[in-house]
Order: C-alpha cells, then structure tokens, then sequence
C-alpha cells in the first residue's frame, strides 16, 4: 500500500477541486474539496493513522464522502470520481490555472479550442501566435499569461518547508525503523527551517551501506527511483517531491550532519576557523592539516569544540555572526513553541473564519494557553464579512460569557483585524478603538502601489496610538504573491519610535516577517508577536512554523509578546504603556 503524509493527500483534494472547477461543476462541490484540504493540512495527526482508526469524519469538513476518497487514494493513489473527470478534462490542465492571470474559465477555453493541456504546451502555442484571435485573450491579455508563466516557475521551484518538513520526518522515521540503522535524521535546509526549499535531504548512520539503499528503494512512500548507489538514493515519493538519502559510518555521523545541514556560508566560515587553527574539516570529521590524524567526528558538538566553538542551533548556522558568538562559548536563547503562552490573531465563523468562538477557544485550551485574541476582520474587509459595531457588540457579549464561565482558566481577549486604506487610517473611530484589548492593523489592498506610498500607509498607520500590532507586515503569500514594496528599514524604525509591536505570521504561506528583518527588528528593540492567523482552530498548531522562523531571527522568548504572561502581555501593548 503506498504510503501519503497529509500534505500529499491535501494536494490530491485540492488538484481534484481544481479539475472540477474547470469542468463547470457546481461551485458548492469543488469548494467542498479545497475546504477538505485546508483541513487535512491543518490536522495535527498523520492521515493514515487516522485513517487506520477510522476517524477521518473527525476531522473539520470532511464528511462520509470525502473519507471515502481519501480512503480510496490511501489504498490505490486514486478513486473513481478522479478517473471518471479526468476522462473528460486531462488532471494536467490543472497546472494552467497557477498561472497568474489564468483562471479555470481560460484554461478550458485552451484545452477545448487549442488542446492545450500543460504550461509547456502554452508557451509553444503563445510562441507559434495561436491565441491570437481566441476570445478573452487579447494582446494584453497573453502578455500578462508570458509573464505569468516566468512568475510561476520561479515561484514554484521550492518547496514551503510545512511541506517539506513532514515528508522529510516520514523518510527519516521509516529508516530508523530499517535493520542496521543507528540514527537518521533531516538535514540540510529543512532542518535549518528555511520557510521553503529546494532539496530534501536525509541523512542516515549505519554500517551496511547498499542494504540500507535497498531499503529506501523499497519504502512505501517511494513512487520511483531515480538514482542509487552504495551511499545516496534519490528517489520520488508520494508527494510528487523528489529525496536524496545518504548513509553514513556511524563513527563520523556528527561531522556528516554538520557538513550537510550547512548553510553553505556558514561552512566555509568553519573551514576558515579550522584553517586558522591547522585544522582541517569535511563530512568525514576535523583533522590534523599536517598529520592528517582525525580529532573529532563522532558528534556534531565534537566538531564544533574541536573548532574552539560550542554547537549551535541548527537554525542559525547562516554565517550572519552566529561563529563569533560560538567562539566565545555563546549561543543565543531562542524562543521554543513551548513559551508560547497565547495566540492574538485568530477567526471565527463571524467573519471568513470557518471554526466557532467555542472551538477555537477549546483548541486554544487543548494547547494550554493562557489567553487567546479574537480578531475577526474590520467593518471595511467588507468581501469577508467584516464586522459592524453593532455585531462586535454581539461578539464581545459572548466572549464575556465564555470568560465569566471561566472553563479551564483561559482567557479571551477582544481585539481586531483592521484593515489601513490608502491614507493609512483604519475602520472605527477612536472612542470604538479604546475598546478592544488590542488591535491589529494589515495592509489588505494596494499589492502594486509604489514603495512610497504603501509605506507611508504603515507608518501613519503606526502612529495611531490604538494600533498595537502590524499584522503579516509585509503581505507576501510564498510562492503566489510578492510582498508590498516596503521600505522595511522605516517600516521597524517607526516601530521602535511608536513601540507598535510587529507580527510573525507563522501561517506556512506567510511567514512574515522573514527571518532577516527579524534580525533588523531584534537590533532596535522591536518586540515580536508570532501569531497563527488561524482561520480554522486546526490553524493553531502552526504556531511552530512561526517558532522556527524566529529561531532564525535570533529571536528570543524575552522579546516575543505572547510569550509573556497575560498581565506582561498587556503592559505591552502600546496602548497600556505608560
């Protein structure tokens, strides 16, 4: 039986939503599979195991038809709904519509008229001048699809790390369970927890080398082999992503995992170190430079203080200062999911959220939070249901019920998502401001305005003094939507002017702020909020993604705001600042 993690069977729903929507179903029935994959994405468990137990209409939105889909491609890679569309409309003409400017309604105009079935099979129909003529797709029109098709292959070229990291965790668990294997592990970008990358990457310890490859090729979660010697096999998995698993000798697996974790920067920075001191360094351990004797190879701590270092978080090995500090026997204190005391951006059925107040409060509890936002979207954000006053007044009464009942101690905080328009200013007047706990400001429109203007759009918005926190600041979507073109050196110095605190967006597509301007906002004193944007209280476990991305940062529980208690978290806030 093949083996898929929950973000492959998450990608089979949603390429199945896509194909019906290019083949003109009912717009309730595609839509039924993408909020299934959403889900499954979000699902805190593996699908098999949850499929093994029979507990798949457990999870949000999936009723008896759909987990007999996912049970039928869990046994067979397919089901017959799939094959019997696919008849109709190739599964490939799913690939057209992730071309910006290409939605379901072009793409099966190109297939029907043009037989166009691929992106490949596009860009030789734009070359020979075939769309010329073909209603809807004018001049402009097939301009914007060339440029959209250079967007799409360079965006799509990685892979988001919430992906990748589970597959990579699946490969390295089903090796540890292979005869002769002492340890397995991720490594290379993944395990740096880079927010997308290019390569999975296992590392494995054992002796026996070629049968530790046969092993691999043999998996269930491998679909083709495309490489494979004695050491390293690449394979295809269920995922549609490729693998590279290499085997190591046990007694050099802490240089191997070093070497290959990397960065490429940051190793070079080590094998200068080691040159500096007569050392040499590889994959294979430190050595002697005029000997040649091996002095450290075992552990990946071995290495680093053979070097006159200790070892450092995975994350941070980016050659960004990281060596310095190890040299002088430091390395800095990140902040661990386990000091997340609260999340402070969350969404309910209110607005586009598609969990209740109760269960995201009982998600929230489930994690042992002591306090959680409820920031629906503002009035304006209108296409979502953004929120009147009169309906925040009915929200807050049920927020106040649920805190008076006081189930399990946490606490529900009123807050807000507002959106800034283009003058910066935001929904409500001040006297309906002072009101929320808090108060989160994004930018929602405006994607090509200048750099000028959509900057000055935060730093007016940061001057009010009711908006506490700068929502997934830069509003990039990794690999379907640029950033804002902000000036972000104005952008965290008006922060640390204004003490406006800027979110980490750890929803796997966002991851905003990156790790780099993190590193800007540490240096003047910016705190961070690492929130989930949860639109669904499965959304809550995605806090990790937004962990990690602050490890990368240097970004420490001292300076996140909802890593501190509740009574700290508020004093904070800009609002409550004396």
């Amino acid at each position: 039986m093949p083996a898929y993690d929950n973000a492959a069977i998450a990608t089979i729903l949603d390429d199945f939503g896509d194909l019906l929507e290019i083949a003109g179903a009912d717009r309730y029935r595609f839509l039924s599979y993408h909020k299934a994959a959403h889900a499954v994405r979000a699902w805190d468990e593996d699908i098999m195991a949850t499929a093994l137990g029979g507990r798949l209409t457990e999870v949000p939105g999936i009723g008896p038809k759909i987990a007999a889909v996912i049970s039928s491609v869990l046994k067979t890679g397919t089901f017959p709904e799939f094959e019997a569309v696919a008849e109709r409309v190739p599964a490939t003409v799913i690939e057209l519509i992730r071309v910006p400017g290409l939605g379901p309604k072009k793409a099966k105009t190109l297939y029907d008229d043009l037989a166009i079935t691929s992106i490949d099979d596009l860009e030789e129909a734009i070359a020979e001048g075939r769309l010329t003529g073909l209603p809807g797709f004018g001049a402009k029109t097939v301009e914007n699809i060339t440029d959209g098709i250079a967007r799409y292959r360079s965006l799509t070229s990685r892979i988001l790390l919430a992906n990748a990291l589970p597959l990579a965790e699946r490969l390295a668990d089903d090796l540890r369970a292979v005869s002769g294997v002492i340890e397995a592990a991720v490594a290379g970008s993944i395990r740096r927890m880079k927010e997308t990358v290019g390569d999975i990457d296992v590392l494995v310890a054992a002796d026996d080398g070629p049968a530790v490859m046969a092993a691999v090729r043999d998996l269930p979660i491998v679909t083709d082999v495309i490489a494979s010697g004695e050491s390293k096999t690449s394979v295809m998995t269920t995922s549609g992503r490729q693998a590279d698993i290499r085997v190591v000798a046990p007694e050099v697996w802490g240089a191997a995992l070093q070497y290959f974790t990397g960065s490429a920067e940051h190793n070079v920075r080590v094998r200068e170190i080691a040159k500096s001191r007569g050392l040499k360094v590889s994959e294979y351990g430190v050595f002697g430079a005029a000997d040649g004797e091996r002095v450290a190879s075992a552990t990946e701590a071995d290495v680093y203080a053979a070097l006159g270092m200790v070892a450092m978080p995975p994350e941070i090995r980016e050659n960004t200062g990281e060596v310095e500090l190890a040299l002088g026997g430091r390395v800095p204190d990140l902040v661990t999911i386990g000091d997340i005391r609260g999340d402070l951006h969350s969404h309910t059925v209110a607005t586009d959220g598609r969990s209740t107040l109760e269960q995201n409060r009982a998600r929230a509890a489930e994690l042992g939070y002591e306090y959680l936002g409820v920031s629906d979207h503002a009035y304006e954000l209108r296409m979502v249901g953004g929120l009147d006053l009169s309906e925040l007044e009915e929200q807050w009464a049920c927020v106040d019920e649920l805190n008076a009942a006081g189930d399990g101690g946490l606490v529900l905080l009123k807050a807000i998502e507002l959106n800034i328009d283009d003058d910066g200013g935001v929904d409500y007047p001040p006297e309906a401001l002072a009101r929320f706990d808090y108060c989160i400001a994004s930018l929602h429109h405006g994607f090509n305005q200048s750099r000028e203007q959509a900057t000055r759009r935060l730093l007016v918005a940061m001057e009010n003094p009711y908006v506490d926190i700068i929502g997934h600041p830069t509003g990039r979507l990794l690999g379907r939507r640029d950033p804002f073109a902000l000036d972000m050196e104005a952008v965290i110095a008006k922060a640390a002017e204004t003490g406006t605190i800027l979110e980490l967006n750890a929803h796997p597509e966002r991851l905003d702020l990156n790790d780099v301007h993190l590193r800007m906002a540490r240096k003047v004193g910016v705190r961070i909020a690492i929130n989930t944007d949860a639109h669904e209280a499965g959304q809550f476990g995605q806090i990790r993604w937004g962990v990690a991305t602050a490890r990368r940062g240097w970004i420490g529980a001292g300076e996140v705001l909802n890593a501190q208690p509740l009574e700290v978290m508020r004093s904070w806030l800009k609002r409550n600042r004396v």
